[in-house]
């Protein structure tokens, strides 16, 4: 995990909160090639997400009877997690998990917006690692995109909390699209929830893949479903959304040469 700018605002992890973690995990590492190691957390397992030489994210197992669906979540770097609960606090967000240390890796918490949308802040021990501009390798988180009832309200929720500027794009049938960036880096989208969505707002993560179509497949063959089929984005790449057997969504993409 790392961290950059003022406020960070970049987001480094993602973990899946989920109802059963074995199948989880064996949809995963079927789906993408995943290797998974369990780490001892104290509290109980976390296992480990490494694709390929990289580790980006884990597993966590959540208790059915808590209520709360199977779904992923994002953290994003921040200077001082107590600071943006209490941003997020002043204007509307309520804080689900407080501040709370990771020994040797960090604190986090995590704060639902105004809209219902959950993320995590988190602040880092280690020092920064650098950021790439090169493709995002398959397998690994590339893009994270809100979406909500409320995106004006989201763009000034999120600009205070973690310091992104927005860039309105118009995307055409597909509505206004709020590209939030770090400086001259874009950082995760906001768009308006669509209205056939039966689900409340939530974070969407992207994860690469060669060929979204095939990994589409792929997901209905190992148990997961296909919410939004394969499409394009016009100049930007193909996608579709999905979600694994124990029911936590997430998105595949592939860039135009990839796709």
């Amino acid at each position: 995990m790392s961290e950059q700018g003022s406020r960070g605002g970049r987001v480094v992890w993602h973990d899946l909160m989920t109802t059963d973690i074995d199948k989880a995990s064996e949809f995963y590492k079927e789906l993408f090639g995943w290797q998974l190691t369990d780490v001892e957390m104290g509290g109980g397992t976390y296992r480990m997400i490494r694709s390929g030489e990289t580790e980006i994210g884990g597993l966590m197992s959540l208790e059915a009877s808590h209520g709360a669906p199977s779904h992923w979540m994002a953290y994003v770097t921040v200077d001082d997690v107590d600071a943006a609960v209490q941003r997020a606090n002043a204007q509307g967000g309520e804080t689900l998990v407080p501040t709370t240390p990771i020994p040797n890796v960090g604190a986090f918490a995590v704060i639902k917006d105004p809209s219902g949308a959950c993320i995590s802040p988190f602040k880092s021990v280690h020092s920064e690692l650098p950021e790439s501009d090169a493709p995002t390798p398959a397998g690994q988180f590339c893009w994270d995109e809100l979406l909500t009832t409320d995106p004006e309200g989201a763009v000034r929720f999120y600009g205070e909390l973690f310091g992104w500027t927005e860039d309105k794009q118009d995307m055409g049938e597909m509505g206004t699209y709020h590209f939030m960036k770090r400086g001259e880096r874009f950082g995760v989208g906001i768009m308006k929830m669509p209205p056939q969505a039966e689900a409340p707002p939530h974070w969407l993560s992207y994860i690469t893949v060669e060929n979204v179509d095939r990994w589409a497949e792929k997901v209905t063959q190992l148990g997961g479903q296909i919410f939004c089929p394969p499409m394009d984005i016009p100049g930007i790449g193909r996608f579709a959304v999905a979600s694994d057997p124990t029911g936590a969504t997430f998105a595949l993409f592939a860039s135009p040469t990839e796709s």
